[in-house]
């Protein structure tokens, strides 16, 4: 709640700015703009590689580069975005509530799923990451990859990590998670809308759980439990092997 009213406070602070490129009130309407404009192209195209946050982020990215606004202007400037995130989270519990019968019925596979996907999900980007000469500043936020952006800040921020890199490895990840997931799982005939629902939400997060959605309720209602389930498991696991 304490983390909740600083970022409140931080944004109607930034209200009170002279107008300027990075005013809340002109980046708002960007970043508005650029996912109504990725959501009309993914629509017409209807591809996964148009998923509308893959277009809204190079829309955006490309403004601001053309604009020549760093990543903390855009964040301050953004800041309602940002509180917004963990309520936008907690919807998606909705299509879990509606299917609560099903997923009980799953029982034990679901735990050891869970379990088994939480921990690889990190650990192997981790052991490739060392493998290739990664810093320690890269390692830390590589642990974050697999929970939802609410909770890869938390944890970046207790443990010390760059929280605009584990933003952008976040999103990365859902991303990629999110447009080639779905498919991959059905390559390898996987086609019980629960398994992959909860594959996506375990190695997807919040974009993943969205993707997820557009298969089916079940399938948005699995994925949005594995990520609930995954980042809780993330946050009270990870700051005790990484204490900072």
């Amino acid at each position: 709640m304490g983390e909740l009213l600083a970022q409140l406070h931080s944004f109607l602070t930034s209200l009170r700015e002279p107008l300027s490129l990075h005013h809340p009130l002109l980046l708002l309407p960007l970043n508005i703009a650029a996912f109504w404009l990725g959501l009309k192209l993914y629509r017409r195209a209807r591809t996964p590689l148009l998923h509308p946050i893959v277009g809204a982020s190079l829309l955006v990215c490309a403004a601001l580069l053309a604009l020549g606004i760093s990543y903390p202007q855009y964040q301050q400037g953004s800041g309602l975005l940002y509180l917004l995130l963990g309520p936008s989270v907690v919807a998606l519990a909705v299509p879990l509530k509606q299917n609560l019968a099903v997923v009980r019925q799953a029982g034990w596979p679901l735990i050891l799923g869970l379990l088994i996907g939480a921990l690889l999900a990190p650990l192997v980007a981790v052991l490739i990451a060392l493998l290739l000469g990664g810093s320690r500043t890269v390692l830390l936020v590589l642990t974050t990859k697999s929970v939802t952006t609410p909770v890869a800040l938390a944890l970046a921020q207790e443990m010390g990590a760059v929280q605009s890199l584990t933003a952008g490895v976040v999103a990365f990840t859902g991303i990629v998670g999110a447009v080639f997931g779905p498919t991959i799982l059905k390559h390898l005939r996987i086609h019980d809308e629960r398994v992959l629902g909860f594959a996506i939400g375990v190695n997807a997060h919040a974009i993943g759980t969205v993707r997820a959605l557009e298969i089916s309720a079940l399938c948005g209602a699995f994925s949005a439990l594995a990520m609930g389930l995954c980042g809780a498991l993330t946050a009270l696991l990870l700051p005790l092997f990484l204490p900072g």
